[in-house]
């Protein structure tokens, strides 16, 4: 990946007017949602080869971050197996085995379930919810992460009551990992659902950053990308569209909350998505159109994706629609 200068950026927030159409949702032959939004592609050098909307607008990456996140805490001397690393970047659908590893990222490191500071949450999968009587904080999808995060702050010695405030080492670590991997200088924080702090990028720096990631371009982000690809079940969940994607067209595919969506494929390409209006319907679509148009994956393929995984408009229990792609990607 091509190293430049933390530049400096105009932030400001995607809007309709930077938005174009990136999914329709048909009831019946007419018309009756449509999604409107923003991506871009970009070369494993960071140079965009593609965009749609104003890529230059910045986002709130929510759970997309989580990759830099899961390589602070590595560089910060918290090192897992595998499927630990894995739940560490991952928006988990908190089944007893996401739950589990969980669990054991935190008994490698004396810590409890207690010690956690993300909210307690009943998990995503709901044959799992089906089984608790209450939420807990390891069900909550962005545990592994928070288990990395007291691992590393174990290794170092570090506050493990504070690691969520922006002045604790671990998240200046954070910060200046993903300033080094979007080249963007961190100038706003915010705080995401599960507590931990977040920082506003643009499209174009958010998929220049997870470009660097899944281009190995250290140990860490190798080690990263060839967990996630050798156990894609652990970063969403069997059947799910991240890991529907990973396993099926090898490609890197992780969500963020409010409609974000990136993708990379080994190597260095990347897409990020952001929808407007929040939804998650059109993130894994638009991606993969995008990549599609720009002839990285094939149209066979992201029908196949979108077949297993894609929203299905039902009237009465019947298939009465479709979600299709939007008149910006065309």
């Amino acid at each position: 990946m091509t190293v430049s200068s933390d530049v400096r950026t105009d932030r400001h927030p995607l809007t309709a007017d930077g938005s174009v159409e990136l999914a329709v949702l048909d009831r019946n032959g007419f018309d009756e949602s449509r999604h409107i939004g923003a991506g871009v592609v970009v070369a494993a050098d960071g140079t965009v080869i593609d965009a749609v909307g104003d890529s230059s607008a910045s986002v709130y990456p929510r759970s997309t971050m989580k990759p830099f996140q899961a390589l602070a805490v590595r560089r910060a001397g918290a090192v897992f197996d595998a499927e630990e690393l894995v739940l560490s970047t991952a928006s988990h659908a908190g089944t007893a085995a996401h739950q589990a590893i969980a669990r054991h990222m935190l008994e490698s490191f004396d810590h409890v379930e207690d010690d956690l500071r993300c909210p307690p949450d009943m998990p995503f999968d709901r044959a799992t919810a089906r089984t608790m009587t209450e939420p807990r904080r390891l069900a909550m999808n962005c545990s592994g992460k928070h288990a990395g995060m007291l691992a590393a702050c174990r290794v170092n010695g570090w506050d493990e009551r504070t690691y969520l405030e922006i002045t604790h080492p671990l998240q200046q670590r954070v910060r200046e990992t993903v300033e080094e991997f979007t080249h963007e200088v961190v100038d706003l924080v915010g705080t995401d659902g599960c507590g931990a702090p977040v920082f506003p990028l643009t499209l174009a720096g958010l998929a220049r950053g997870f470009a660097g990631v899944v281009a190995r371009s250290d140990d860490g982000a190798a080690a990263l990308t060839d967990a996630v690809l050798a156990h894609p079940w652990a970063i969403d969940g069997v059947g799910r569209a991240n890991t529907v994607t990973i396993e099926r067209l090898g490609v890197l595919a992780k969500l963020g909350a409010e409609g974000v969506m990136v993708m990379g494929l080994p190597g260095g390409a990347a897409v990020a998505v952001k929808t407007l209006d929040g939804s998650q319907r059109a993130g894994t679509l638009a991606a993969l159109t995008l990549l599609e148009r720009n002839g990285m994956v094939s149209a066979e393929g992201v029908a196949g994706v979108m077949a297993a995984t894609g929203e299905r408009v039902l009237g009465g229990g019947v298939p009465v629609g479709a979600v299709r792609v939007g008149s910006g990607l065309r």
